[in-house]
């Protein structure tokens, strides 16, 4: 990834706190271990090695929109650059229905699972099921959410997403190099730890008596009662001069309810990069969904082939990265592939 993209100080607060993502990548050994090795003959002596089908749940919270579509794209991806080695891989988008998740892992501990990768975006509704699939041998790896929560299960991995407070953090930069006084924030599910970190992160750049932060429950299934609350709240409080959204699918729409000349960004891609090249949004901070369902698979494989294992305790981070006007047409054309 280029400097470009990346803002430094993002980089820099990581680097003081994580294992760097250069350090991650080249000790795991995935691009060479996962990728660049799937034709060669040690790759070939292990699928021989596996006399068994390698079986993979992937199940989040998530749906199928415009963010939780390009991460099935990268488990799909995966899936198929790794079907030699004998990977079967199923996938649940439990859209925010916590029943529906547990089912899932449920249904893949049943199933007879190695490995599950899951996000948590509230660890006590998933704690049972998933200490039930480490007493029974399955390794866990978690994505998008829930760094931190399942370290101790004797089976855990790793984590594959980014640290949620930088990412804030990088947000507040954001909207400070811009000159925004007060900023208006909406979480849009209401029990998700990692949004929730995501506004602590801006409040510790701006302080929290510059940031509003705005609970909607399910506000995504709901836009134009969402919108109406956000512009309520602006109505209310002349001073907010920023808005941001947690997800494209609730930023985007907002656009249109907040005062002419609000500085506005978001968190993920989706539709926001025309925004951000027509001048309607400031950035949006990028995550890169695509990795986060590619490399579960990929661990998963090498760990069930090779007992491979990535991290030292510590997360694989995916991003954060800025996207703003300078390098938005550089991710639209990706974005136009499916990968971003």
């Amino acid at each position: 990834m280029s400097d470009e993209f990346l803002d430094q100080e993002l980089i820099e607060e990581e680097e003081e706190s994580h294992l760097t993502r250069r350090a991650l990548f080249v000790t795991g050994g995935v691009a060479a271990a996962g990728l660049t090795a799937l034709g060669s003959p040690a790759s070939r002596a292990f699928a021989a090695a596996s006399a068994t089908q390698i079986k993979i749940a992937v199940v989040t919270h998530g749906d199928t929109g415009s963010f939780w579509s390009v991460f099935k794209r990268g488990v799909d991806q995966a899936k198929k650059d790794l079907k030699s080695r004998g990977v079967s891989v199923t996938q649940v988008y439990a859209n925010n229905n916590v029943p529906k998740q547990v089912a899932g892992i449920n249904a893949a501990i049943a199933n007879g699972a190695k490995i599950i990768a899951t996000s948590v975006p509230d660890a006590s509704a998933l704690r049972g099921p998933l200490q039930k699939a480490s007493s029974k041998g399955i390794e866990i790896i978690t994505v998008n959410s829930g760094l931190g929560a399942f370290d101790s299960l004797p089976t855990y991995e790793v984590h594959v997403g980014q640290t949620e407070d930088v990412a804030g953090k990088g947000a507040g930069k954001q909207f400070k190099k811009a000159g925004a006084k007060k900023v208006l924030i909406v979480i849009h599910e209401a029990s998700n730890s990692g949004l929730q970190q995501r506004a602590a992160g801006v409040k510790s750049v701006l302080g929290g008596a510059n940031v509003k932060v705005l609970t909607i429950p399910n506000a995504k299934s709901d836009i134009p009662g969402t919108k109406a609350k956000v512009k309520a709240a602006f109505n209310a409080d002349k001073k907010l001069d920023a808005f941001l959204g947690l997800d494209p699918d609730v930023t985007i729409p907002c656009i249109s309810s907040v005062p002419k000349g609000t500085k506005i960004g978001t968190f993920d891609v989706g539709g926001a990069i025309k925004q951000i090249q027509a001048g309607k949004m400031l950035f949006a901070i990028d995550q890169q969904q695509y990795l986060q369902g590619y490399l579960p698979v990929v661990f998963a494989v090498l760990y069930a082939t090779n007992l491979n294992t990535v991290g030292n305790g510590q997360p694989v981070l995916t991003g954060p990265g800025i996207i703003n006007k300078a390098n938005a047409a550089k991710v639209a054309a990706l974005a136009k592939q499916g990968t971003r």
